[in-house]
């Protein structure tokens, strides 16, 4: 399927990549990163390929520019020597590559951390602390309600792509919401309302957009009625009125959400 996402950076190295998505954070853009495991253990990409920085296509004009301007303050390079002629690949390659790999890992975890963040109404307190390491993004803590309190709370992967999404809906000092990522898509939400452990709603998502929602009785063990969506749209739901595990009540909606 076609990526949603809109192009807004091209490069043949992942450290690269990586660096203009740290770029664009520190903007506060959400970037995501594209071809970068086409890379093999020493690094190459295959011939023709590209690593790509992704946004959000409203957020792509302004990601331009952002790079625009980093890219003007770049020293110019010097003229490259002439390649030298490829070493034969052997096993012995692929173990350097390797332990290459597990030392930059290794480097980031054991990187200076560093801070940055926004303070929306210049009180002195910041409402969004962007958390870095290795200078990826490692955490972002934000305060929507400006109570001086976390209730939204991002988690990144080693290679500062969003891992997961922690929200506190209701503001009473607990993450009630958990939403898992991956690819710089949403792909599962889960809510524990009450804080006993056991889901209250379960969202599976498709392609970042909702799929189905699952709606669990008092106990967090069944699934009474599961939700089905088309385009963000309610347009269905089954319900399991006696617990049997049997869907017996289907009823359809209308692009208003009432029954049909």
């Amino acid at each position: 399927m076609e990526d949603l996402r809109e192009k807004v950076y091209e490069c043949t190295l992942a450290i690269e990549a990586h660096m203009i998505v740290d770029l664009l954070a520190r903007a506060g853009i959400s970037a995501r990163i594209d071809g970068e495991f086409l890379a093999g253990a020493g690094g190459e990409l295959p011939l023709g390929s590209t690593i790509k920085v992704r946004v959000d296509p409203s957020r792509a004009v302004e990601a331009r520019a952002v790079i625009d301007e980093w890219e003007k303050i770049q020293p110019t390079p010097e003229p490259s020597a002439p390649p030298k002629r490829p070493v034969s690949r052997s096993p012995l390659w692929f173990l350097v590559g390797a332990a290459c790999g597990y030392g930059i890992a290794f480097a980031m975890l054991n990187s200076p951390r560093t801070t940055d963040g926004i303070d929306y109404d210049g009180d002195g307190v910041r409402e969004v602390v962007y958390h870095y390491a290795g200078g990826l993004p490692q955490l972002t803590e934000v305060d929507r309600n400006r109570d001086g309190r976390i209730d939204e709370l991002w988690n990144f992967d080693l290679h500062g792509m969003e891992e997961s999404l922690q929200q506190d809906n209701d503001f009473d000092g607990r993450f009630e919401w958990r939403y898992d990522v991956k690819d710089g898509a949403t792909r599962r939400g889960t809510l524990d309302a009450n804080g006993d452990g056991m889901p209250d709603q379960i969202i599976q998502y498709r392609f970042g957009i909702v799929d189905t929602i699952d709606l669990y009785d008092e106990t967090g063990r069944r699934v009474f009625a599961r939700q089905h969506y088309v385009h963000d749209l309610l347009d269905s739901a089954e319900f399991d009125q006696d617990g049997d595990g049997t869907y017996e009540k289907r009823v359809d909606y209308d692009r208003y959400g009432l029954p049909r």
